[in-house]
């Protein structure tokens, strides 16, 4: 950047970026306990130009990420409840959604940007973790392995940081415990049946489709879908997720 940032701009950044590390870790906590509406309803911004985005493809504007990712969502819980119930009455009285599974994503190697406006701040994180469930309408537990990058945009609305942007690449998905991901992939690349990668479920209605992502193989090439950010001056479609 060609502007040298002044002292009080300086704290300030700081500030702003452990602000949206915050943020960031609120998502993680109530995506971990599958609270969807928690998560869109407190710190995402209603902006018509937020998005969300995954392997499948983009979600933009706030109604059809509500829908996408708080709508569709809570449906799984529901109906994943439905299924169980009868199988584990203890369920009853219970919040559905922290029951269907927990995601637990743990987040390294946080590269955070604060603009120099000081009104949007970038974010790039490599995100290992599992999502897992004890309590199943099969009767026996189970445990997915993966790894993802996530890019995110923040925007300063009335003094608070609020989401703007998400873009989460799977790299990495399989089944803990009882599958090598690598060989996985090399079997289905190989295989004569056309067998596709593991998913989280059938993907909600998108503006951008998909694939936005492509998950490992032996031959895929290395993918710069979510870079790091670089220092910026503003928010714009050259500096965004």
């Amino acid at each position: 950047m060609g502007k040298t940032l002044s002292l009080r701009e300086r704290i300030e950044h700081a500030a702003a970026s452990q602000a949206v590390e915050n943020v960031k870790a609120r998502h993680t906590y109530l995506h971990g306990r599958a609270d969807a509406t928690g998560e869109w309803s407190t710190i995402w911004s209603r902006r018509p130009d937020c998005s969300w985005a995954h392997a499948f493809g983009r979600m933009r504007g706030f109604e059809q990420v509500w829908y996408g990712s708080v709508t569709c969502y809570d449906a799984m819980a529901f109906e994943n409840w439905l299924a169980m119930y009868k199988k584990y009455p203890e369920v009853g009285g219970k919040d559905p959604r922290p029951l269907m599974e927990a995601s637990v994503h743990t987040l390294v190697t946080d590269i955070i940007e604060v603009a120099a406006d000081g009104q949007s701040a970038r974010a790039s994180y490599i995100t290992p973790g599992v999502i897992h469930s004890v309590l199943t309408p099969m009767g026996k537990k189970y445990c997915n392995v993966l790894w993802e990058r996530y890019g995110s945009d923040f925007v300063l609305e009335n003094g608070e940081w609020k989401y703007l942007h998400e873009h989460v690449c799977p790299d990495i998905m399989t089944h803990l415990d009882c599958e090598n991901w690598a060989a996985e992939s090399y079997k289905r690349l190989t295989s004569a049946k056309d067998t596709p990668p593991p998913t989280l479920g059938s993907p909600p209605p998108v503006t951008d489709p998909g694939p936005l992502h492509t998950p490992y193989t032996p031959v895929t090439p290395p993918q710069n879908t979510c870079p790091w950010p670089e220092p910026y001056e503003s928010l714009d479609a050259d500096n965004s997720y």
